[in-house]
């Protein structure tokens, strides 16, 4: 199927973005709106922070229902850390929606990013969701995708068409982040939407399944974040019937390819990133194995800075991977970058590095390490570590 990096009106909803004046430059986006024209089917995956936001505790209790009217996230202020106080605004911005909408707050699903131990102007925001909501368009993807961004550089959407039970069934979705990315999950927020009609148990499932491929195997700093959300609505205007076990499957699948470009493009887009990687572990007795591999090459700070200095350094890929605690025999592996392989049999094969550094100015590359020893395998897409990122990162909050 073919997922395409652009914004595609679903059926039944309709999304705002508007500059609410929740962040320091009034001029910016700060706040989006997903109405749904009826309750719709939906389910979420939050991050397993112990610090969780107010926002993620409310939408969490408010998803166990399986039924949503709308979703409203703001960026500026993730609304974390913030006591009480906290999750009372979380409550009073969903009833500020919920009166706009028609509905029950507890139809209302809050989603927030941006810093920490912040509370944001109650009031801005009541002014902002009257704006937004009359600014709602069946078009408007786009918009709320500007709304929810932080550090991102631009805006990140995906969409796919599928047929079930003869009819088209669109997906589409957007997601921000670019900084704290790592599992479980990643520092983001994600929204999906679809106009099929599915049961809730079907979207919970194809959550399950799209998550550890998607937004579970991306990092860019090995940081989780406190605000971590992504969310899955079926609207049900489609009008398919009752699927089929196969059309299950199909829908499945363009869940997780949605969420495969979703995630690359965090990656892509990573803070003061300028490589992105594809880090694959191959050849490893379990996936669980091949995974906690990939993901300490992936996350290494000397890995990431050779990414950025385009050193194909064999000695820092392969330290990481000895120091995550799955046993194999070094002198077994090979490694490589994109097609140059530049280790195997316990050496590095010295005569294959400038060729591997050559291939590391691309803007994109690969890193295989095979370990010989079984058939799983795992991949994590991350990028390198950059000056950037520090300068960012040092300045965030001053």
């Amino acid at each position: 199927m073919e997922v395409r990096a652009e914004p595609r009106a679903v059926s039944g909803f309709r999304l705002a973005g508007v500059a609410a004046g929740l962040k320091n430059d009034p001029n910016r986006k700060d706040l989006g709106l997903i109405v749904a024209d009826a309750p719709a089917a939906a389910a979420g995956i939050f991050t397993t922070n112990q610090v969780k936001a107010a926002p993620v505790i409310l939408a969490q209790q408010r998803l166990r229902s399986g039924r949503l009217r709308a979703v409203a996230a703001n960026s500026g202020s993730a609304n974390c850390f913030t006591g009480k106080a906290g999750m009372k605004l979380a409550l009073d911005s969903c009833a500020a929606v919920a009166a706009e909408a028609g509905c029950a707050p507890e139809l209302v699903a809050p989603s927030s990013t941006g810093v920490i131990g912040h509370l944001y102007d109650l009031e801005k925001y009541r002014a902002g969701v009257r704006e937004a909501y009359s600014a709602l368009a069946a078009g408007g993807l786009g918009e709320f995708a500007t709304a929810i961004m932080t550090t991102d550089t631009t805006p990140k959407v995906a969409s796919t068409v599928i047929r079930i039970g003869g009819r088209p069934v669109t997906i589409a979705g957007t997601a921000k982040g670019a900084g704290m990315i790592a599992p479980n999950m990643a520092t983001m927020l994600a929204f999906i939407l679809t106009d099929a009609a599915l049961p809730v148990v079907a979207l919970r499932r194809a959550l399950a399944k799209a998550a550890p491929l998607s937004f579970n195997a991306i990092t860019v700093d090995g940081d989780m974040s406190t605000n971590d959300t992504l969310m899955l609505l079926a609207s049900g205007a489609a009008f398919n019937g009752k699927p089929s076990g196969r059309e299950i499957g199909i829908f499945e699948e363009a869940v997780g390819a949605v969420a495969h470009s979703l995630a690359r493009q965090l990656v892509y887009d990573g803070e003061g990133a300028t490589k992105f990687v594809n880090v694959e572990v191959r050849g490893a007795r379990t996936s669980s194995d091949a995974a906690r591999i990939a993901r300490q090459i992936a996350n290494s700070p000397l890995v990431k800075t050779a990414f950025f200095g385009r050193d194909p350094n064999v000695g820092r890929i392969t330290a990481a991977a000895g120091a995550c605690g799955v046993r194999f025999d070094p002198d077994r592996i090979e490694l490589w970058v994109d097609k140059i392989r530049i280790a195997a049999r316990g050496m590095i094969l010295t005569g294959a590095l400038p060729a591997a550094g050559q291939a590391m100015r691309q803007r994109e590359f690969s890193v295989r390490l095979d370990l010989k020893q079984g058939s799983a395998r795992f991949s994590m897409m991350t990028c390198d570590l950059s000056y950037d990122y520090v300068k960012i990162n040092a300045e965030y909050t001053t």
